[in-house]
């Protein structure tokens, strides 16, 4: 039977909101302050199993539920409704620099962190080296913690909260606030807390993240459990429902550029880049593009006299900086003829391979020869990827492949 560490049955949490109807300061201060006030369930009736040595995460919109349900398993709130059982020591680091005392060192916070943990004095002073050089904050240990930066607190609270012995480590999205190379060394060390069979709860809206840390999901909407079960299942669920509200919002909306005639281009001029759009393999315009489904750039240009057979380059960056592809007819093999005037070419991306994210579109005109610059447009469009099947994928393209088991 499988032992369970953390235990929910019909939780609820209710806050009292206060209404303030007194539009002015004056009105305030002559009337007093407003009596009115209305309940506010930010988790509601919600029960679930999380069992010791699993990795389980919580998903969902801002204003979900997810960051009170954390502290409802932490002990900091109390349920208006409903019984959680914890089994074994929990570890917490939910709020930037919850815990800590500002006017004492880090040393000393690592010292009251460790108490209140109810580690004994050894146990304390045996972790103190190892918790300082992970959060690398060595040179700063023995300053008051008031003057460490936002990623000094999450250094050492993330440091302190994993290596203190934790049976249950409870993480909140804090730990994006860290800068890249020490979210790499934090998501390296929940991995070796899994292998030890810790048992961890993270909150995050990194979906590539959980999908690959995670055993299990639950996706809350408005305080209720929506969906429970494997991640890759409960991901794909909620990215669907996402999907879906993004199309309909954007229903009348395409993705098109059109150029400011007033900006500075490098190249001769010759041709001049008038707009790029989104749209789908029958033209049709779109605001975003599918994994899986063919993509259309329709550019439109003005040749300001006869260009023989121009080379058009369509570059496609992601948002963090890699460059995933350069596209250009010449290299595809085809010639664009004599063009003069204003002319449409249609760069169709087949099968879109690129996984979702946000992506730029960078755009170059070259002569025949590819030696002569004739037009740059940097940045010329941003478009999202998104896969309605909820794919999420590790890294920027979908590359076919095939596993085979030979016997």
């Amino acid at each position: 039977m499988t032992e369970i560490a953390i235990s929910m049955e019909h939780v609820s949490k209710k806050f009292i909101r206060h209404v303030e109807r007194r539009n002015s300061l004056k009105e305030r201060i002559i009337r007093g302050r407003s009596g009115s006030s209305e309940d506010f369930w930010a988790v509601k009736d919600v029960s679930i199993q999380i069992p010791k040595g699993s990795v389980y995460g919580l998903i969902g919109h801002n204003g979900s539920g997810k960051s009170t349900l954390l502290k409802l398993m932490s002990g900091i709130y109390r349920p208006t409704e409903g019984k959680i059982h914890t089994d074994g020591r929990l570890a917490a680091l939910i709020e930037l620099g919850a815990g800590f005392h500002p006017d004492m060192t880090g040393m000393e916070n690592i010292r009251l962190n460790g108490s209140i943990l109810g580690l004994s004095r050894k146990d304390i002073d045996d972790s103190t080296d190892a918790i300082i050089d992970f959060s690398g904050l060595r040179e700063f240990i023995n300053d008051p913690v008031k003057h460490y930066s936002s990623g000094m607190y999450v250094r050492l609270g993330f440091s302190v909260a994993v290596h203190m012995k934790p049976e249950i480590l409870v993480v909140d999205e804090v730990l994006a606030v860290g800068d890249e190379e020490f979210q790499r060394r934090c998501e390296d060390h929940l991995y070796s807390l899994r292998r030890a069979g810790k048992t961890i709860v993270v909150v995050s809206h990194g979906m590539g993240q959980l999908e690959g840390l995670c055993d299990e999901i639950s996706w809350l909407e408005h305080g209720e459990v929506q969906q429970s079960g494997p991640a890759t299942k409960v991901i794909r669920s909620y990215l669907e429902r996402v999907n879906n509200q993004e199309a309909a919002r954007n229903a009348e909306v395409s993705s098109e550029r059109t150029d400011d005639p007033d900006s500075m281009r490098a190249g001769s001029g010759q041709i001049r880049t008038q707009s790029i759009a989104l749209q789908s393999e029958s033209g049709t315009p779109l605001d975003h593009s599918e994994t899986g489904t063919t993509t259309r750039f329709a550019v439109k240009l003005t040749a300001k006299e006869s260009i023989l057979g121009p080379n058009v380059r369509v570059g496609i960056q992601h948002e963090g900086g890699a460059l995933i592809t350069m596209l250009n007819n010449h290299r595809l093999g085809t010639d664009l003829g004599v063009v003069e005037g204003d002319f449409t070419v249609l760069v169709d991306l087949i099968n879109t391979p690129i996984l979702p994210g946000r992506y730029r579109i960078h755009i170059d005109i070259f002569d025949h020869t590819g030696a002569k610059l004739l037009d740059n447009w940097s940045d010329a469009l941003e478009f999202p990827v998104r896969s309605q099947r909820g794919e999420i994928g590790q890294g920027f393209v979908d590359l076919p492949a095939q596993f085979t088991l030979q016997e």
